[in-house]
């Protein structure tokens, strides 16, 4: 009775196991997104975004450029890519929009 109860356990055990390894073979790729973040050299740390305006399929993108040396943040858009250009939309002293967002 054992053995039998044994089997059957691992045999379930088995086909659970082959059905996650299926399950999970059929879900969609993760997709390249906006956001990821990279220190780069010469003391410059990078980010993107997606801004949410633009064409559904391709949304504007923001760039957060900061420099690690002056403390100073960049903000820039790409509009359209084909263009290949880049505008400066902004910046500001890094100790500042914390002291700001400390309420100070």
């Amino acid at each position: 009775m054992r053995k039998t109860s044994a089997a059957v356990l691992w045999a379930s055990a088995f086909i659970l196991g082959a059905l996650v390894i299926i399950t999970a073979g059929r879900m969609p790729e993760n997709a390249a997104q906006a956001g990821m973040a990279t220190t780069g050299t010469g003391g410059f740390t990078l980010m993107t975004s997606s801004m949410g305006l633009g064409p559904d399929m391709e949304r504007y993108e923001l760039l957060y450029v900061i420099d690690n040396q002056t403390q100073m943040l960049y903000v820039y858009t790409v509009d359209n890519a084909a263009d290949r250009r880049i505008m400066l939309r902004g910046g500001s002293f890094l100790p500042n929009l914390f002291r700001v967002g400390r309420g100070g």
